[in-house]
């Protein structure tokens, strides 16, 4: 028997066998691409309820923004009667959220609510709801 003989039938044994593993590689196929924008939307005690904000003497929300490498992207505020807000043109992508409640000053009033990997796409709005319970927040 020659030695390619050999040499061939091996070779093909070797890949037969590797194609009955199952092992299937397949790359993540989820591509970020354009501008989208992410909606904050506050209940406080499982309320979406503005007079909320006046029973627990709350003035503002207050939202900060994280790309993956944990830069600021954006920091804003607004009304807490709005019971939310909305940041507009923001490069698709996984953002950290950080939410908190404050008074008229800005002086934080509750704990921060922290959501992790955001997923944004382009032309889209991103929905994150956030609760405040009662109890996160100071007298």
């Amino acid at each position: 028997m020659k030695l390619s003989n050999v040499l061939s039938g091996l070779a093909a044994c070797v890949l037969a066998s590797a194609s009955l593993t199952g092992c299937i590689i397949v790359e993540d196929d989820h591509i970020h691409s354009g501008y989208g924008s992410l909606t904050v939307a506050l209940t406080i005690d499982g309320r979406a309820d503005r007079f909320q904000c006046f029973d627990y003497d709350v003035d503002e929300l207050w939202v900060s923004v994280a790309d993956e490498a944990g830069f600021v992207v954006a920091e804003t505020f607004a009304d807490c009667d709005d019971l939310g807000l909305t940041i507009d043109d923001l490069p698709a992508g996984y953002y950290d959220v950080e939410t908190w409640l404050a008074d008229f000053d800005g002086f934080q009033k509750s704990d921060i609510v922290l959501n992790e990997s955001v997923d944004v796409h382009g032309g889209t709005d991103t929905i994150v709801p956030v609760d405040f319970a009662w109890s996160w927040i100071d007298p």
